[in-house]
């Protein structure tokens, strides 16, 4: 049986270092958080986005996800993984468009 959302997406979120009141810093932690099933597929076509500071960059891949998914912001680290878990992933990267569609949502890596 064909899946068709068979992958899983993740957004990688870290917290930032601070100092506490004796003058120490403080490791920033990464962790990951599970967003929505996806479909990965290679971008063929060499889509070009514009990012920050007119630089274009050339996405890979392109993410099917269904409707309901959440917003991912540009620039937000992703992680399109074959498991739940998050340890066999298929692909990371930056993430260079989100396009909320009438009948799924797009995200360009």
């Amino acid at each position: 049986m064909v899946k068709q959302y068979p992958h899983f997406l993740f957004i990688e979120e870290a917290t930032e270092s601070i100092q506490d009141a004796d003058g120490n810093w403080t490791e920033c932690t990464v962790s990951r958080k599970f967003i929505s099933m996806c479909r990965e597929e290679s971008d063929g076509r060499g889509t070009e986005f514009q990012v920050a500071g007119g630089e274009y960059h050339k996405a890979t891949s392109v993410i099917q996800c269904p409707k309901n998914c959440p917003k991912v912001n540009k620039g937000a680290k992703v992680l399109i993984a074959n498991d739940p878990e998050c340890a066999d992933v298929r692909i990371e990267g930056i993430c260079l468009n989100f396009d909320p569609a009438q009948l799924h949502s797009r995200l360009w890596v």
